[in-house]
């Protein structure tokens, strides 16, 4: 049985959370979803260090944010968010962003268990992670796929992967890669609120790794697509609405 099915988190929106509009920007956001995740993940006795003493370790794999409204420097939010389940090798966990007892965002998450030496993803039964209790509630009820692209791809720009990019397990953070690509969306003078972020991590980057960033052209909302310089191999896609 879960021991906490439910996780609520607090945070205070600081300065330093706030982009030039006042509000809490996006790749703030991703590390309050990945603390809560991984908090709870701890309670529940699948966390990081758990997973560490089978040499493994969680990976985001996809995520849908979708946003009402946007928290401002100074407001106090609320994170609720639970595990729902598993969908064939994935495990599921979504996310209510929560104001003044109002819920101004949901997210819903895909997350996989890769081996520490091999990086190739493990089945959940055998890191404790199948429970009797899992959570029915959905805060968005549709399951992530993979996000295909129509049409070309223009070039926008070209990076590379510094040290302050990378977190505790050594590979790049999910919240750079949100923060490369909403840099880049909001270079075009796009100032526009993003209402939906959604997002597929099908590689890793590394320290040092070269990697361009392309739009696809398309009338679906935005596109996006890093790919690695060196192999010319799929990084991540994302769409934004």
């Amino acid at each position: 049985m879960l021991k906490h099915p439910f996780g609520e988190y607090k945070f205070d929106i600081k300065s330093y959370n706030a982009g030039k509009d006042g509000n809490l920007t996006l790749p703030s956001l991703f590390l309050f979803l990945q603390e809560c995740a991984w908090d709870n993940a701890r309670l529940n006795d699948f966390g990081y260090e758990f997973l560490k003493s089978k040499n493994a370790f969680w990976v985001l794999s996809r995520i849908l944010v979708q946003m009402d409204k946007y928290p401002v420097w100074k407001d106090e939010i609320k994170i609720k968010t639970w595990p729902k389940g598993t969908d064939g090798i994935f495990a599921l966990r979504d996310f209510e962003i929560i104001e003044k007892e109002n819920v101004i965002g949901r997210v819903t998450t895909s997350w996989l268990i890769l081996d520490i030496d091999t990086k190739r993803p493990q089945k959940l039964d055998g890191f404790n992670f199948f429970h009797e209790n899992f959570i029915k509630e959905e805060a968005i009820a549709e399951r992530l796929g993979k996000i295909n692209f129509t049409g070309g791809l223009e070039k926008l720009d070209v990076r590379k992967v510094y040290y302050s990019d990378l977190d505790i397990n050594k590979h790049v953070n999910n919240a750079s890669y949100v923060k490369w690509v909403v840099d880049t969306h909001f270079a075009e003078k796009n100032f526009q609120q993003i209402n939906e972020f959604e997002i597929n991590f099908i590689s890793e980057l590394a320290l040092n790794d070269e990697f361009t960033l392309y739009q696809g052209q398309n009338t679906e909302g935005k596109k996006f697509y890093v790919i690695k310089n060196e192999k010319g191999q799929d990084v991540c896609k994302v769409s934004i609405k």
